[in-house]
């Protein structure tokens, strides 16, 4: 990097923060991508230090540790625990330790390995200060993969990449564990999703989760406790779910049971490339395109890798699936009116605002307040 280049990333950047709530965060040290790890290890402090990718998880580690260790003080009262590795994000770099000890000795592959043997060091922790016997573990990603960078990349069998609504964008593993609660290799094939963790961990503290907002204004989450599923006490009140791309109100594809209509054809899979190859414009950073006329629908049971389109066909016929998904995106739709959304937290360049936009922002307002949303069904002439 030029050296005045890297002054102004020095300004306006910030490294590895830490700090209580309410009280301003400080930098523990700077974060770079090259193979360098220079902290102050003696005061901990770390006025000059910097500490490169690589090194990373190994302070993400140690950090969750130490507060396991001060949690084992207080045994009575209830804690959570975020732990957010580094790896396996773009650039992967692994630790020195890990570099070529997976099979394929990529550095993806790599990380993996480097990540593995993290999570086994705090649940090793766990295990040592007699926590685990009353400690809920979940495992889980964010979204599905970004497959633009192989070989450096992850991969899923589903279709699709990160940033479209294809089950490959969002289907991420998740793994739970809590002995003698969850039963030891069970599985669970039920709707859930990363939002339903908020309300899940605050039943299993014994926690209600908070009404307002800290600005005072009501607040409403989109989040079901699986507990029931869990310790297999019950099912998931959960029976739908919706997919969103950036910026989209209504769904790009929504699930009922165990079937999906896709409105959001972004990425088409690669198709314009070829059907197996990944187009870098593609996925999160290729266009919407939604479809003309009738959703593409899919038996998630069946067919999870959504290549048969069910809809209408020479082979089956699925129309009636679309009525019960309409009925939930309607359902969806007039939530809008009682919990308007907020404005996003980071905006982004979707194109354009336009006069048509605007006036038809108007129309519906005035269409959600009077009649709800509606998918009107298609005719097929």
């Amino acid at each position: 990097m030029d050296p005045e280049l890297r002054a102004m990333f020095k300004k306006v950047t910030q490294g590895a923060l830490s700090g209580k709530a309410g009280e301003k965060a400080k930098e523990d040290f700077a974060v770079n991508g090259q193979y360098i790890d220079t902290p102050d290890k003696k005061t901990k402090e770390y006025p000059n230090g910097v500490v490169g990718i690589p090194y990373y998880d190994s302070y993400v580690t140690q950090a969750a540790i130490d507060f396991l260790d001060d949690a084992a003080k207080k045994p009575n009262e209830p804690f959570f625990i975020n732990v957010n590795f580094m790896k396996v994000h773009q650039p992967n770099m692994p630790h020195p330790d890990y570099k070529h000890k997976s099979l394929s000795k990529s550095r993806y592959a790599d990380s993996v390995v480097e990540l593995d043997a993290n999570i086994g060091k705090i649940m090793d922790k766990l295990r040592a200060l007699d926590m685990d016997k009353n400690t809920l573990v979940v495992y889980t990603t964010d979204n599905g993969a970004w497959q633009d960078v192989y070989p450096d990349a992850g991969y899923t069998p589903f279709r699709g990449t990160k940033g479209t609504v294809r089950e490959g964008g969002n289907r991420v593993p998740a793994i739970a564990w809590m002995p003698k609660k969850i039963a030891a290799n069970s599985k669970n094939h039920d709707i859930v999703g990363g939002l339903d963790l908020m309300a899940t961990f605050a039943s299993v503290a014994g926690i209600d989760l908070p009404k307002k907002d800290r600005a005072g204004e009501p607040i409403i989450f989109d989040s079901y406790d699986m507990s029931p599923l869990l310790f297999g006490t019950g099912k998931s009140e959960r029976k739908s779910w919706f997919y969103f791309t950036e910026n989209e109100l209504t769904p790009g594809a929504t699930r009922v049971g165990n079937y999906k209509a896709v409105f959001n054809l972004r990425g088409d899979n690669g198709q314009s490339t070829g059907g197996l190859a990944v187009d870098s414009n593609l996925g999160w950073k290729g266009p919407e395109k939604y479809a003309a006329t009738v959703p593409q629908v899919f038996d998630l049971w069946a067919d999870p890798q959504e290549r048969y389109d069910i809809f209408m066909n020479n082979y089956t016929e699925r129309t009636w699936t679309l009525v019960t998904i309409n009925e939930a995106i309607k359902a969806k739709m007039k939530t809008y009116i009682e919990y308007p959304p907020r404005k996003l937290q980071s905006e982004t360049y979707t194109g354009p605002i336009t006069i048509t936009q605007y006036q038809r922002l108007q129309h519906v307002r005035e269409q959600l307040a009077k009649e709800g949303f509606s998918l009107p069904m298609p005719t097929g002439n």
